[in-house]
């Protein structure tokens, strides 16, 4: 809990977006879902809009999380769908920040050229084992997590 509380207040210190190509395999399937979007990082909210395949906006407030899908209605998360969500939030903001893989207690950092390998410690640990992250002239470029299951989520910055 520990280390949520604290992604999420390094998280308000700062504001930016980028456009991204996100790319998860799910194992159990064996089948890649392409969607693209943009983020946006805001001092009091995040904001990632989906927009091909198709419109999907979810909205991180405080301790609230909301998703409007292309229908127009509005869902907001509670309980464990609130929590993985959040928790997947907050991974994505650190991974695509260069200065969090310089210097982190949450996890193992192994530097190869402009690649950075990372393996999760603690609680972290028990839902993404591993990521790795492509840099370029000290920009993170796309980043890569890997679960238990074999599943993956890539995000690829445009």
């Amino acid at each position: 809990m520990r280390f949520i509380l604290v992604l999420f207040l390094h998280v308000s210190l700062f504001a930016y977006s980028y456009n991204f190509d996100e790319i998860k395999f799910i194992s159990a399937v064996g089948t890649d879902f392409k969607q693209s979007g943009n983020i946006e990082i805001l001092e009091n909210k995040i904001v990632i809009t989906y927009k091909s395949p198709k419109f999907k906006q979810i909205v991180k407030t405080n301790d609230n999380i909301s998703i409007e899908g292309s229908s127009g209605n509005i869902y907001t998360l509670k309980g464990k769908a609130l929590f993985y969500t959040n928790f997947f939030i907050g991974i994505m903001i650190r991974l695509s920040d260069f200065d969090e893989l310089k210097n982190n207690e949450d996890f193992n950092v192994e530097k190869n050229g402009e690649v950075y390998n990372l393996e999760f410690k603690g609680d972290v640990s028990d839902a993404i084992t591993k990521a790795e992250v492509i840099t370029k002239n000290s920009n993170v470029i796309s980043f890569k997590m890997f679960m238990p299951n074999e599943d993956t989520l890539q995000i690829i910055k445009k």
